[in-house]
């Protein structure tokens, strides 16, 4: 009988022993050795942080790949707000690898303290900052007039006529590029309880001013018809005066220059 237990306990033993050592044998295969990460950035503050970042995610070298969690690691990323994780996949047995971009500063909201609440090129909020100046040592474009925008702790931006003014700044960036170069500001325009009178009134750079009527209806075409009348003016025009696209009866829509000052 006691040899029968001795028996008994040596297999289990053995067992263990083995069980242990596949263990050990598949804990050093699937350990993480390699964190790839590869940042698009687009400042050199932006360069900066992608250096440090990169050392902090090194720091999940020697984890176990089968059991790191990748919300882990994205919350190593969501400490810097500039950036954003587009993707994070674990490449079996010893990789981790993530695509990291920049979130480029382009909107300025004003707030009640004299401070700003930074948007990113899409719109949501980023940070907020003492004064309106990006990371590329310029000015992001300023939202005034009748917004009332209001940023809520996802960083989701709401407010009236928004998702119409982000149909409108995407038309201006496909066609300018970089949107920041070329509009300072811009104001929503409510100047009656008329929907029919609003109107997205945006200054260019150069001293032009761009209006967009009764943003609600066919946003898109009329961004797309006013950003191409604006690439089109002369030099001389666009330092002066206003571009102003409208919806005709019938749908039809018009953009006109007039040599003048825009007076709300």
């Amino acid at each position: 009988m006691k040899t029968r237990t001795r028996v008994i306990l040596t297999t289990v033993a053995a067992l263990l022993l083995l069980g242990a050592a596949i263990g050990a044998g598949l804990n050093a295969v699937f350990t993480v050795t390699n964190v790839s990460a590869q940042f698009t950035t687009c400042s050199e503050q932006g360069d900066a942080d992608a250096a440090v970042l990169k050392q902090k995610l090194d720091a999940f070298v020697g984890k176990s790949t089968t059991f790191l969690d990748l919300d882990d690691v994205r919350a190593v990323v969501a400490e810097y707000p500039h950036f954003r994780v587009e993707e994070a996949k674990k490449e079996m047995p010893s990789t981790v690898r993530l695509t990291v971009s920049e979130r480029k500063e382009t909107f300025a909201l004003p707030r009640s303290d004299g401070k700003f609440d930074i948007l990113d090129e899409e719109g949501l909020f980023i940070t907020t900052s003492e004064e309106n100046v990006n990371r590329a040592k310029g000015e992001n474009i300023l939202l005034t007039g009748d917004f009332r925008l209001s940023v809520s702790e996802d960083g989701t931006v709401s407010g009236k006529y928004y998702p119409e003014f982000l149909t409108v700044i995407s038309a201006f960036a496909d066609a300018l590029k970089e949107v920041r170069a070329n509009v300072v500001s811009v104001a929503l325009d409510s100047p009656t309880s008329d929907g029919l009178n609003d109107s997205f009134v945006c200054v260019m750079r150069e001293g032009v001013v761009v209006i967009i009527r009764d943003p609600l209806r066919q946003a898109a075409e009329k961004a797309d018809m006013v950003i191409a009348r604006y690439l089109s003016l002369k030099d001389e025009e666009r330092i002066y005066g206003y571009l102003s696209v409208t919806e005709l009866d019938g749908g039809e829509l018009r953009c006109d220059y007039m040599r003048e000052d825009y007076l709300h």
